[in-house]
């Protein structure tokens, strides 16, 4: 294992030796994944990090930095917490507690199974957040394995702003919970497109088969209707309601 001094960023993989490029690569293409999902799911709809990427020389350790740590203190920080809490919560089987999207915990499964003798010859993985390491063990990818086995599905509404477009043969949507702090994939049909597009980036409400983990939290929504929402700058503030009130008395 290596020691403090030698981790180069804050939030830093650390890979065991005699990896094939493909599995290095696949390695680094999962840590990526998951600094971006646990990033977006803490920044919203406001200020985004940049990541530029920090190697050490010599060693298997690969980092990330921000571009600009200065401006972004309070978020980073509430990125690394998110980040550690997350893979410490699903080693310790607790998937309800890690608040963590369906993306992001596939990411962990794949480093998971970087440690794993049932796939391939092991190696040992740990997360380093703020100089300290969270161990990446095989429980990790089980946890995951069972927590998307057990998934059931139910015909309801969610609530969430649209965020990014991707056209893979169907178009999918991300809805971005705020009061879960995921990012929740939508499928929409084409006839459903142009109301899609006028409220992308809007507050709305998604109706259709919801997706859930065992756990309860949703996954997924194949969405059959979309309704926009007031946006926070339409809604009355505190004083307003408290003058409604007094008049309604």
């Amino acid at each position: 294992m290596a020691t403090p001094d030698e981790i180069p960023t804050d939030l830093t993989l650390e890979i065991g030796e005699n990896l094939s490029p493909d599995r290095f690569m696949a390695a680094a293409r999962a840590f990526f994944g998951y600094v971006q999902e646990v990033a977006e799911a803490v920044e919203g709809d406001g200020e985004h990090v940049h990541w530029t990427v920090r190697v050490r020389e010599g060693s298997h350790l690969i980092g990330v930095a921000p571009v600009q740590p200065a401006i972004q203190a309070g978020m980073l920080a509430a990125i690394y917490t998110k980040a550690e809490t997350g893979l410490s919560m699903l080693a310790s089987g607790r998937s309800s507690e890690a608040g963590l999207s369906d993306t992001a915990m596939k990411h962990l499964r794949v480093l998971s199974e970087l440690t794993d003798a049932t796939h391939g010859k092991p190696v040992k993985v740990n997360l380093w957040v703020r100089k300290k390491p969270v161990i990446v063990s095989p429980e990790v990818g089980r946890v995951v394995r069972e927590d998307h086995k057990a998934a059931y599905n139910d015909y309801g509404t969610l609530e969430g702003r649209l965020r990014t477009i991707q056209d893979n043969g169907s178009v999918q949507l991300m809805l971005r919970d705020e009061m879960l702090g995921l990012n929740l994939r939508c499928y929409v049909s084409d006839d459903l497109l142009p109301t899609a597009f006028v409220n992308f980036r809007k507050r709305v409400e998604v109706i259709g088969l919801i997706h859930y983990r065992a756990n309860g939290i949703p996954i997924s929504i194949e969405v059959s209707g979309i309704d926009p929402l007031p946006d926070d700058d339409d809604l009355p503030t505190p004083e307003e309601v408290r003058g409604l009130l007094r008049v309604a008395g």
